[in-house]
């Protein structure tokens, strides 16, 4: 059982906008999820089981979670406009029923009957909401099934909106001493990923496939946007960018070396809408990695690291707005900023999360403040954010 984040400051705000938001729910305490895993599975399909052990296979399936009454207000009907909640409630996942299964050599255009009916309604979801992207959600090192769950529903609930979310969910050990077993599950996820995303784009008709990565989920994110993006030459960018459709690629708290995520980056950049990476430079998860290692995270980077070309690179993309770069530790909503999911943990940043994927809108726009210095742009909370969010969200309006 996971507890929800504190409803975000921006749709708290958008709740008072004058239409409705649809509810995100399937009953009054029921929030219904798609995922795809490359987890080994165990248990009857209908109530799947999955462990901690890599497949090379991907499977397709959908996730009953309920809210748990004694948590807090249980109708997630009113969860968007909720405001100062002492006690959040909590999701509990209460079923895993598989689907579909794709072997690693499967056809991409040739789907079972099984796939296909999952894409189907995929689809007949994206038709009855009012947001047309799909939400791809990837998780980081240690986290279980149950808490990957969570954190992705929660992102639909409170957009407020019948978001159509997927979580991918790539096998880790629910153990913080098996990271470097968590690092090689990601690396063997890979592939499984950008076919995921490859069978998004061929079999549905969303508008935009959005991605959020959370820490180590960073590893696979931007090694399977590179791959795809190599494989396309500069005559065939252009298709490739229209068949992908790639909307936002956010990295939160990116446990992914900064001199990696350049590299990988430099393939792909020009593909999404934008690429925002989430910079804390009071994370101590991330403080801990990059010292044990050696090379510094690229969502706590020591800019050092990069040789000249390196940072000519990250300027230009900032400069051009390819690539934003949000300070997240000026972030003043709450005490303790040395999280590591500020994502969901902290209300002006999953406000500003929110807002960016909901209407595709750029740092300004949203109420943030460009800073910067070295001649590399970023952008910040200002003190006044909430004032700043408030006219931004009203000028943005409901799509």
């Amino acid at each position: 059982m996971a507890t929800m984040m504190s409803p975000p400051l921006a749709l708290r705000l958008a709740s008072n906008a004058s239409s409705p938001a649809k509810p995100t729910h399937d009953s009054r305490d029921r929030v219904t999820l798609l995922y795809a895993t490359t987890r080994q599975p165990s248990g009857p399909v209908a109530a799947r089981r999955y462990g901690e052990d890599v497949s090379d296979e991907l499977r397709l399936g959908v996730a009953i979670l309920s809210v748990d009454e004694r948590a807090g207000a249980p109708d997630l009907r009113a969860l968007p406009t909720l405001s100062g909640m002492r006690k959040q409630p909590a999701l509990r996942l209460e079923n895993l029923d598989e689907r579909a299964t794709l072997d690693a050599g499967a056809d991409l255009d040739v789907l079972s009957s099984e796939a296909a009916g999952f894409f189907a309604g995929l689809d007949d979801a994206l038709s009855a909401s009012a947001d047309k992207d799909v939400f791809v959600y990837v998780h980081g090192a240690n986290n279980g099934v149950y808490r990957t769950a969570a954190q992705a529903a929660q992102y639909g609930q409170f957009t407020g909106r019948d978001s159509v979310v997927v979580a991918f969910a790539w096998p880790t050990v629910d153990n913080y001493l098996s990271y470097a077993t968590d690092v090689g599950n990601a690396k063997r996820s890979v592939l499984a990923f950008a076919r995921l995303i490859e069978l998004l784009a061929r079999h549905t008709r969303a508008e935009h496939i959005n991605i959020m990565a959370h820490s180590a989920g960073a590893r696979i994110v931007s090694a399977a946007l590179a791959s795809m993006g190599r494989a396309a030459d500069t005559t065939e960018r252009e298709i490739l960018r229209q068949h992908l459709r790639l909307g936002e690629v956010y990295y939160a708290a990116a446990d992914i070396e900064i001199r990696t995520f350049v590299r990988e980056l430099a393939d792909y950049v020009d593909l999404p809408l934008r690429t925002t990476l989430q910079t804390n430079r009071d994370d101590l998860v991330l403080a801990y990695l990059g010292f044990r290692s050696g090379h510094s995270r690229a969502g706590r980077p020591d800019f050092n690291d990069l040789n000249e070309a390196e940072h000519e690179r990250l300027r230009a993309w900032a400069a051009a707005s390819r690539l934003d770069i949000i300070d997240v530790a000026s972030e003043r909503s709450g005490d303790f900023p040395t999280g590591h999911a500020f994502w969901y943990e902290r209300r002006w940043v999953s406000s500003d999360v929110l807002v960016e994927f909901t209407y595709h809108a750029p740092p300004a726009a949203r109420g943030l403040q460009e800073t910067g210095k070295d001649g590399l742009r970023r952008w910040a909370f200002p003190p006044d954010y909430e004032q700043r969010a408030a006219t931004a969200v009203g000028n943005l309006g409901l799509r």
